[in-house]
């Protein structure tokens, strides 16, 4: 059923006189208390229920009721507004404690709407119902499959509506605010639950390449070992500066190519730290088999810096 479609009865309860009118739902906030209303007169909680039952079967598409209290029925007190700053849930407890006061009657038999009034003095105009004659509506309409959607009456140009709306209006606040906290608290534990697989996945590559350098420095140890008893000055060269790499190289550091010719040796690597970089560079400056080092380029390669050294042995 489209909602603009469904049906609204509006129900003017006086003495002895039931005033009524079926609107559409969506029409009701433009609805006028006194416009083209029927008069039925009742005289018991029967005459009631049998135009209920009535009206359901002239209008298949009734959903709800809005039920209008004859002045009989309600009770109403102006007051001083309380001194202190209060919110709107303190200022209905502060409404409820004073009703017994102003009424002469218990808070609890009663449903109460107020409202604020400014003026040069601020004060507030409670109103006031029987609690039995609001629950009697309540429970007809949940009898009927129908739904109450206010008990309200008016002073002037002042509305009151008797049913829990405060209540409800603060139960849908805590309830969106509940929401927002556990959306948010969700998000949160993604954006972890991601920074986690993102950190247990860059460890696992930086292990990855822990481990090629542990395999290349055990085939430079392997190789230093078969070169023949009297290398030549080449070889020597070589097997020299493949011992000072073994020794100089650190484990955040890990070796691509190696190329001699002629005292001169150029060695790609990479790395995940820039300042490792330079500090092996120094390194081989301070070393005597060295007579110049040069970085000649760092870049980036993914998650890592990728470098490149130029190096001038001594003779």
């Amino acid at each position: 059923m489209i909602v603009f479609n469904k049906k609204c009865a509006v129900i003017t309860i006086e003495p002895e006189i039931l005033r009524y009118q079926v609107v559409t739902v969506k029409a009701l906030n433009g609805h006028s208390n006194n416009e083209n209303l029927a008069d039925i007169p009742y005289q018991n909680s029967t005459d009631i229920e049998q135009l209920i039952q009535n009206l359901k079967k002239q209008q298949p598409k009734l959903t709800a009721i809005a039920l209008n209290l004859g002045q009989s029925y309600v009770q109403f007190q102006k007051t001083a507004y309380p001194e202190v700053k209060l919110n709107s849930a303190e200022l209905t407890l502060y409404v409820k404690a004073i009703i017994n006061k102003l009424f002469q009657l218990p808070a609890n038999n009663m449903f109460f709407d107020f409202v604020s009034l400014a003026g040069p003095q601020k004060t507030i105009m409670i109103a006031i119902c029987e609690s039995d004659t609001a629950n009697y509506w309540i429970d007809l309409s949940k009898k009927h499959g129908l739904t109450l959607l206010s008990i309200n009456s008016k002073l002037e140009n002042i509305r009151f509506n008797f049913l829990p709306w405060r209540q409800q209006k603060a139960r849908q606040h805590q309830f969106q605010l509940l929401l927002f906290m556990v959306s948010f608290i969700g998000l949160l534990s993604c954006f972890f639950f991601y920074l986690l697989l993102d950190s247990q996945t860059t460890f696992s590559q930086y292990s990855k390449q822990l481990s090629t350098q542990q395999v290349l420095e055990q085939q430079l140890s392997a190789q230093l070992a078969s070169f023949i008893p009297n290398p030549s000055p080449s070889q020597k060269q070589i097997q020299q500066s493949l011992q000072m790499f073994a020794e100089m190289l650190p484990e955040t550091i890990w070796l691509r190519l190696y190329e001699y010719e002629a005292q001169h040796i150029k060695i790609i690597g990479q790395s995940i730290n820039y300042v490792d970089i330079i500090n092996f560079n120094q390194q081989l400056l301070s070393s005597h088999e060295v007579n110049s080092s040069l970085v000649k380029n760092i870049e980036n390669s993914g998650d890592s810096l990728l470098f490149q050294l130029d190096i001038e042995l001594n003779e």
